[in-house]
């Protein structure tokens, strides 16, 4: 039975020849859950964007294991949850991490965004913060949500 080299033993066996670079995102760096709840009350409207004010440093790794926990937001009601650059809020992608429907109550994985879905990996490559976007229609007043995104960072 072969032994398949994953990217990051190959990364790892460059580093101890010089060649490459070992991510600390790759093996012991820190778990850590950033985490965005809807204030206690609201009234959002289609298109409303929240965020988690937390600075990500470039070299942290978004893992696939995040989720949302909501209340029914209403009918068509989607959320969004993108990167983007920390200091500019300029877009990196708006469905990075997830794009998938908050219109019923309940609890789902947070892994078919365009940067982690189908086994991809993204790092970030500049400082980023981790926000969402309500699409579809209005959420519902006052209608709860938290949104539990799970990265590595490099320290």
């Amino acid at each position: 039975m072969a032994e398949i080299v994953s990217r990051q033993v190959a990364r790892l066996t460059a580093s101890a020849t010089g060649a490459g670079k070992q991510l600390y995102t790759d093996a012991l760096g820190k778990v850590r859950a950033v985490v965005i709840t809807t204030p206690a009350t609201h009234a959002l409207a289609q298109n409303d964007t929240i965020a988690s004010g937390i600075r990500l440093p470039i070299g942290t790794r978004i893992l696939g294991n995040s989720f949302v926990s909501n209340a029914a937001m209403g009918t068509g009601v989607s959320l969004q949850v993108g990167l983007r650059n920390f200091d500019t809020k300029a877009i990196i992608s708006a469905t990075a991490i997830a794009n998938t429907s908050v219109a019923t109550a309940g609890r789902s994985v947070l892994n078919n965004g365009a940067y982690i879905t189908d086994g991809g990996e993204y790092v970030t490559d500049q400082p980023a913060e981790i926000y969402c976007t309500f699409t579809g229609a209005d959420p519902t007043d006052n209608a709860q949500l938290r949104v539990e995104v799970m990265v590595c960072t490099p320290d």
